[in-house]
C-alpha cells in the first residue's frame, strides 16, 4: 500500500491543479474542519459519508477520500503518458462524447420524448412492441424485432489479466476478439494505426460492427491506416484510463491516440493540453447535421448508425487537415522527466495474484520441457531481440556451451519495433540447431510492464538509473529455483544506460541468490562496427535488405523480407 501521506500529497497537488485547497477529515472528532470547508476555494476530502451529506448540505465542494486517490493517481500518470507520448512522437486527440446543444436546439417531438422518459436503447429493447415506433425511426429500413435482439447481445466488461475487457464474443452483428470488438474496412497493409478509447459510444451502441464509430471512421481515412476499438459498454472511465496507462508504454511512431470520452474539466483540460492533448469541442459541429434533431435514444450520445457516421466524418475530417500531426510540447516540460507518476500507477495498480500466477508460469515451462536430473546446471539469457541479430546468436552460442540447458527469454510484451510473435519467431528459427536452447516467453514477470515498465521508456525519459530490483529479484526467488538456472548471461552494453545499469545490478543481487552473471562482450562487424539491432532498425527504414543481411542471420533475414 502506498504510504498515506504520499497519497494525501497527491490528492492535494490534484486538487491543486484546479485551484482548490483540500481538506481532509478522517473521523467524526474532525467534524470542526468543516467549517474551513465554508470557503468555495476548499473542497472537503472524507470516505465518511454522513461528513458529506453534511457538507452538501451546506453548499460546500466534497468528495470521497477512496476514489479521489485513484482519479489523482491515474490524473498525474496521465501527464506522463501524455509527455511520454509527445516525446515519442505519437498524436493525442480528444474528441467530447456528443451531448445535449444548448440554447433551445429544436429536437424531435419524438426526440424530447425519448430525453424525458430516459428511453436508452436497453429500456426500449425490453418493450419492443410498446416502443415500436420509436424504434423503426431510429432503424429505418433496418428494423425488425430480430434485429434488434441480436443486437442487444453484448459481452460483459470483465477482468482480464491487468486490464478491463469485453469478454469475445462472436453472433452476426456483434464480434469481439482478444477482448476488442471488430473494425470492419481495415486495410491490409498500414502505415499508421489510429487506438480509440471511449465508452459505449466507441464501442458501438446499438449499432452492428460495420456502423460503430471507429468502423465508420476507418471507412472515412485513407487506407494506409488502420483503426482499433478499445471502446467498452459498460466500463467506467476509470477503467479505460487504466487499459490506455497500460498500453501507453507500448505505442510507437506512426500511432496516434484517439480519446472519445465526456468532457474534461477545464482546469484540467489545460494542463493535458500543455502535454500534448489536441482537444476539440464537437457538440456543435454534430448538431448542424438535420437528423441530429431525432437520431439518437435517451441523449444525444446514444446515437444510432446515421448519428456515428456524422461523428465519423467530423472526425476523419478534423484529423486529415491536421496531417495526423500532434500538438507541439514545450520542451522545458521534459526537463528532468521520469514518468514517476506513471510507473508507480502501473506498479500499485497491478492486479496480478502473483504467487499463483508465476508458479503456473514455471510449471508451464517444466511441462513442455521436462528437467533431466537434479545436478543440472542451467542458465538464463533475457533478450528482447528486435530483432534478433548474429550478436544475439553469437552470445547465446557462447552461453549454450557453459550450461546443461540454456533457457532464451524472449520479452513477451508487445511494445517493441516487432510485434511479440515475430520475434520470438526469429528466435527460434535462429537457434533451432542447438540442442541443449529452450526458447520461451518471457510472460508477464520478466521484463514487463508489472516488473520494470522503466525498460519500455528508456528512450524517451531523462532519468537511467532506475530500480531494477524488482525485476532481478523476482527471477532470482521465483523463476531461477524451479528451473534450476545457476547462471544468468548477458551482452556487454556500451550504448544503452539502462541496460548497462540493469547489468550492473545483476553483478551485484544475482550472487546473493547464490547465481552467477556471466557479461559477454559484443560481437562486431569489424573495428567500426558492433552489431546491434537499433541499427538493423534504422537500416528496414531504408529498405537495405543487403546490409541487413550483413548483420542478422538469414533466418531473421527471411522473416523480415517477408513481413516487413
Amino acid at each position: 500500500m502506498m504510504n498515506k501521506n504520499i497519497t494525501d500529497r497527491i490528492i492535494r497537488d490534484y486538487y491543486n491543479e484546479m485551484d482548490l485547497n483540500t481538506i481532509f477529515i478522517n473521523g467524526l472528532i474532525e467534524f470542526w474542519k468543516l467549517y474551513q470547508g465554508l470557503n468555495k476555494k476548499n473542497v472537503i476530502v472524507t470516505n465518511l459519508r454522513i461528513i458529506r451529506k453534511i457538507a452538501a448540505l451546506l453548499g460546500m465542494k466534497r468528495a470521497p477520500y477512496n476514489r479521489t486517490e485513484l482519479l489523482s493517481s491515474q490524473y498525474f500518470a496521465m501527464k506522463d503518458a501524455l509527455l511520454l507520448l509527445a516525446k515519442k512522437n505519437v498524436p493525442v486527440y480528444y474528441y467530447n462524447r456528443i451531448g445535449k446543444e444548448k440554447g433551445g436546439f429544436d429536437y424531435s417531438v419524438s426526440a424530447l420524448n425519448r430525453m424525458e422518459k430516459h428511453l436508452n436503447f436497453p429500456t426500449l429493447l425490453e418493450h419492443i412492441d410498446e416502443y415500436e415506433t420509436d424504434l423503426k425511426e431510429l432503424f429505418g429500413e433496418l428494423y425488425s424485432k430480430e434485429y434488434i435482439q441480436e443486437l442487444g447481445k453484448i459481452p460483459q466488461v470483465i477482468e482480464k489479466g491487468n486490464v478491463y475487457r469485453h469478454e469475445d464474443f462472436s453472433s452476426k452483428y456483434v464480434n469481439v476478439i482478444e477482448g476488442q470488438r471488430i473494425v470492419c474496412y481495415q486495410p491490409e497493409h498500414y502505415e499508421k494505426t489510429i487506438h480509440i478509447y471511449g465508452r459505449c459510444g466507441a464501442f458501438g451502441y446499438a449499432v452492428e460492427d460495420k456502423n460503430s464509430l471507429p468502423s465508420q471512421i476507418q471507412l472515412q481515412l485513407q487506407k494506409n491506416v488502420r483503426v482499433v476499438n478499445h471502446g467498452l459498454w459498460g466500463g467506467e472511465d476509470q477503467y479505460l484510463i487504466h487499459n490506455f496507462l497500460n498500453d501507453c508504454i507500448g505505442f510507437k511512431e506512426g500511432d496516434i491516440v484517439l480519446f472519445y470520452m465526456k468532457h474534461i474539466d477545464k482546469r484540467l483540460l489545460s494542463h493535458w493540453e500543455e502535454a500534448g492533448v489536441k482537444y476539440k469541442e464537437i457538440t456543435h459541429e454534430w448538431h448542424e447535421y438535420p437528423e441530429a434533431k431525432w437520431c439518437f435514444y435517451d441523449r444525444p450520445g446514444h446515437m444510432n448508425h446515421i448519428g456515428y457516421q456524422h461523428v465519423a466524418e467530423i472526425v476523419a475530417k478534423d484529423m486529415i487537415q491536421q496531417s495526423f500531426s500532434g500538438k507541439p510540447v514545450n520542451t522545458s516540460l521534459y526537463d528532468g522527466f521520469n514518468s514517476e507518476n506513471l510507473n508507480a500507477y502501473l506498479k500499485k495498480n497491478n492486479k496480478s495474484d502473483f504467487q499463483r500466477e508465476i508458479t503456473e508460469y514455471t510449471d508451464k515451462i517444466i511441462k513442455e520441457y521436462p528437467l533431466t536430473g537434479h545436478s543440472m546446471v542451467n542458465g538464463a539469457i533475457v533478450m528482447n531481440c528486435n530483432p534478433f541479430t548474429k550478436g544475439h546468436r553469437y552470445l547465446i552460442e557462447f552461453a549454450a556451451r557453459q550450461v546443461d540447458r540454456l533457457y532464451i527469454f524472449v520479452v513477451k510484451e508487445d511494445k517493441s519495433f516487432f510485434k511479440y510473435d515475430d520475434r520470438f519467431e526469429m528466435v527460434k528459427a535462429g537457434t533451432a540447431d542447438l540442442p541443449n536452447v529452450v526458447v520461451v516467453s518471457s510472460g508477464k514477470f520478466i521484463i514487463s510492464s508489472l516488473t520494470f515498465p522503466e525498460y519500455f521508456m528508456k528512450d524517451y525519459v531523462k532519468e537511467k538509473n532506475f530500480d531494477v530490483s524488482m525485476d532481478v529479484e523476482t527471477f532470482c526467488k521465483h523463476i531461477a529455483p524451479p528451473l534450476m538456472i545457476k547462471k544468468r548471461f548477458a551482452g556487454e552494453e556500451p550504448f544503452d544506460p539502462v541496460t548497462k545499469n540493469y547489468n550492473e545490478n545483476m553483478s551485484k543481487i544475482l550472487p546473493k541468490y547464490g547465481m552467477e552473471f556471466c557479461e559477454i562482450p559484443r560481437m562486431s562487424l569489424d573495428e567500426k562496427r558492433v552489431i546491434n539491432a537499433t541499427e538493423v532498425r534504422r537500416l528496414l527504414q531504408e529498405r537495405d535488405f543487403d546490409a541487413i543481411g550483413e548483420y542478422v542471420p538469414l533466418s531473421t533475414l527471411r522473416i523480415l523480407t517477408e513481413k516487413y
